[in-house]
């Protein structure tokens, strides 16, 4: 008995009228620029964290903590830093991985900030909520999704 083959909803239409709302990734010279400004705010937050880093170390000599916490504070702003600048990097090469990364990464400025206001340091927190929280929104925007959408395959069926 012939099984008929089902057209996969995920894939790319088999047939040859394609529909008109179907709009494949782009890929090439120019990037959306919605995928730009996420890249841009976590490139932001990225360079704050490793200015943190820096600004840890040159203050190492104050004994406000011990010298075990000021390490572990300094590799824990290294490490954060060098992530959320790899997430910026797959971004922008269209990883599909990096909008959950990115998502996590703002979801935290957001909550950070309301922190920041609560401790009335409105000065950090103002600035932080804003960048998160456009990054955050402009991840869900149409251009961001199909820039990470994966490149449709070539059919070899002839």
């Amino acid at each position: 008995m012939a099984q008929s083959r089902r057209p996969d909803p995920v894939a790319p239409s088999e047939s040859s009228g394609a529909d008109a709302t179907t709009v494949p990734p782009r890929r090439g010279r120019g990037l959306p620029v919605a995928v730009l400004v996420v890249a841009a705010a976590l490139v932001l937050e990225g360079g704050a964290l490793l200015w943190l880093a820096v600004d840890a170390v040159v203050h190492a000599a104050d004994g406000v903590l011990p010298a075990g916490a000021r390490v572990m504070l300094i590799v824990i702003y290294a490490l954060l830093a060098l992530w959320i600048l790899a997430t910026a990097v797959a971004l922008l090469r269209g990883r599909a991985w990096s909008r959950g990364a990115a998502v996590a990464i703002q979801l935290f400025g957001v909550l950070l900030s309301s922190w920041l206001f609560s401790v009335d340091a409105a000065a950090l927190g103002g600035p932080l909520l804003a960048v998160s929280g456009v990054a955050l929104l402009t991840l869900f925007t149409t251009p961001v999704t199909r820039h990470l959408a994966p490149a449709p395959e070539a059919s070899t069926d002839a």
